[in-house]
């Protein structure tokens, strides 16, 4: 991974964040039911015992390899 050259002016995303960064298998596979059953964003965060973030980014990467798709009412569920 590449480290980002800091200058006065920029912006560092994420750089204090308290992310997952790494997920089992088994915790993917569990987090696509309740996100295609409708759950939100921030009940899964719940269930799974971490922050908004977390899951966001999880949602993003699930979305990006094609495991999830969009949904009605996105991040906010049914």
């Amino acid at each position: 991974m590449v480290k980002p050259l800091k200058h006065e002016d920029s912006h560092v995303l994420l750089e204090n964040a308290d992310v997952q960064w790494y997920w089992d298998g088994y915790q993917v596979l569990r987090f696509r039911e309740p996100w295609r059953s409708g759950m939100s964003g921030e009940d899964i965060a719940k269930e799974f015992g971490c922050n908004l973030i977390s899951v966001a980014l999880l949602i993003m990467d699930q979305a990006e390899e094609g495991s999830i798709r969009p949904r009605t009412g996105g991040w906010f569920g049914k």
